[in-house]
């Protein structure tokens, strides 16, 4: 049952172009709605000088491993070991809230990643903290990018593209942090070539 705000808070002016902006990322035990969120990436910007405040990045004790996709898992380097100080989902969304209060997400093809966490959030209780809007990149550099000479459109063909260097896919803060370089070099770029 996802909500949307409600109507008492409406306002007609939603502040999208002054509030913090949290680039994100998730991992998953799987890509079925029975498997789990493990971990949560964040970087929170400024706005609008896009300034890091924050890096955050949490592992989350799943509660169904046995229901764990085990490729998945072993794309996320996931095992009891690394996962022995994981916090429970509560606890974790908990601390997500406090860092993403009144925020705009911004992911990278974030429709998955942001239905992952509606429904954690309405597993373990809890209402988002963060803004009901939210941003993704990917259409951005679809629409700054299609007519340049570029593969695809998958996060690393455009962060190859645009020279960005990354060293670990699948690390959900290494990934919120090259959909910020990427956002920032799209603005860059949107500038150059169309001016400010």
């Amino acid at each position: 049952n996802m909500k949307r705000p409600p109507k008492s808070k409406y306002e007609p002016d939603t502040k999208i172009k002054t509030r913090n902006l949290a680039f994100y990322d998730l991992e998953f035990t799987g890509l079925d709605f029975n498997h789990e969120v493990v971990e949560i990436g964040c970087v929170l910007v400024s706005q609008p000088d896009y300034k890091i405040i924050k890096k955050w990045m949490v592992k989350i004790k799943p509660s169904h491993i046995e229901n764990a996709d085990k490729n998945s898992l072993r794309i996320v380097g996931y095992s009891e070991e690394k996962w022995k100080n994981a916090l429970p989902l509560k606890k974790a969304l908990n601390e997500f809230n406090r860092i993403t209060k009144e925020a705009v997400l911004v992911g990278y093809n974030s429709v998955w990643d942001f239905m992952f966490l509606k429904k954690a959030y309405y597993e373990a209780g809890l209402d988002p903290a963060f803004h009901w809007q939210n941003l993704d990149v990917l259409p951005m550099a679809f629409t700054l990018l299609n007519g340049e000479n570029i593969k695809g459109f998958r996060m690393v063909e455009v962060a190859n593209f645009l020279k960005i260097k990354k060293l670990h896919w699948h690390n959900p803060l290494d990934d919120a942090m090259i959909t910020y370089e990427i956002f920032i070099k799209l603005l860059e770029y949107k500038n150059k070539k169309y001016g400010q």
